[in-house]
């Protein structure tokens, strides 16, 4: 992997097939642009990647100086010119040397955001910072790290500043073997505030075992003064599944996924999830926290093969 772009492994390439499920026809290859700035080429003092405005506070997201075991990648929160306190981030980078990347449906994160990327191959680590307003006056940073070489792992924080400290009110990070997870920033049903998409999915190595891929939608309880995370579909929050088409066994299902481009990117998930009657079926598919994401990905797959049948359907609560 050069410095000047990201490689995705084609091996189980279609596990990280994204949010908008766009088709993923080979291996990939992400242009970044040029160095993010001239002085991180060095070591030395913090390099501030990317700042966000919280109300009167400033949030910065930052390489800072290097140590012998690396050069922690963290949030800073600076009131008045100065650093107030700081989180560190699980993963850090080899160098304070940057470049600008923007996100696509395999990233993990929000689709077209920028991301921050250091080091090549198991060096590799990119970070992508959203903010978004949890309530009318409580305003977050939701950050996602993809980190490693070949098969590629992330982590999601969600933090929140008060009372000029930085808490950690959400975390998670994907354990091993073939998992892949993303977090979205979606509307809530109220419009002053904003809600976390978390998705997160298992692909069983075996070829006659259904994917797992499980919603949570996460948002603020501001009695508590916590995060509520709430599986989805829930009452009054549905999901939205792209429906692919239904085969009698999770091997057939697999292998039309194997011999069609436009749909390797999708799980292959038990049918009987999302439809009665369905035990011992499995669909071609994927899930959305929203009817215009599953309704985009469904154009998509018809672009790409037309006649295709690709449906959306609403999931709700049992």
């Amino acid at each position: 992997m050069k410095a000047t772009s990201t490689k995705i492994s084609a091996q189980r390439r279609w596990l990280v097939g994204g949010l908008l499920g766009l088709p993923v026809a080979g291996p990939m290859t992400q242009d970044v642009s040029v160095y993010a700035m001239t002085s991180a080429a060095r070591t030395g003092p913090a390099v501030v990647l990317q700042t966000f405005r919280a109300g009167q506070l400033v949030l910065d997201l930052a390489i800072a100086t290097c140590r012998q075991s690396g050069c922690p990648i963290e949030v800073r929160l600076r009131s008045g010119g100065r650093v107030i306190d700081r989180v560190m981030l699980p993963v850090a980078a080899g160098s304070q040397r940057a470049t600008a990347e923007t996100t696509d449906t395999l990233w993990g994160t929000d689709v077209s955001r920028k991301a921050w990327a250091t080091g090549e191959e198991n060096d590799y680590v990119s970070t992508a910072a959203r903010l978004l307003r949890l309530a009318p006056q409580t305003t977050a940073l939701l950050v996602t790290q993809r980190y490693g070489f070949e098969h590629l792992k992330r982590n999601h924080l969600l933090i929140l500043p008060r009372a000029g400290k930085l808490h950690i009110v959400w975390k998670a990070e994907e354990g091993s073997g073939p998992t892949w997870s993303a977090t979205e920033i979606v509307r809530s049903s109220r419009s002053d505030r904003q809600e976390v998409a978390y998705f997160h999915g298992f692909s069983e190595p075996e070829e006659d075992v259904s994917e797992r891929l499980d919603v949570i939608r996460l948002s603020w309880n501001a009695a508590a003064a916590r995060v509520r995370k709430t599986p989805l579909p829930a009452p009054g929050a549905p999901l939205y599944l792209l429906d692919l088409g239904t085969h009698d066994t999770v091997v057939r299902a697999r292998q039309a996924r194997a011999v069609n481009a436009c749909v390797s990117s999708y799980w292959v998930l038990e049918a009987g999830r999302f439809r009665a009657g369905a035990d011992g079926k499995a669909l071609i598919g994927m899930l959305y926290a929203t009817r215009a994401a599953a309704e985009q990905a469904a154009r998509s797959v018809r672009l790409c093969t037309p006649g295709t049948t690709a449906r959306v359907v609403t999931v709700a609560k049992r």
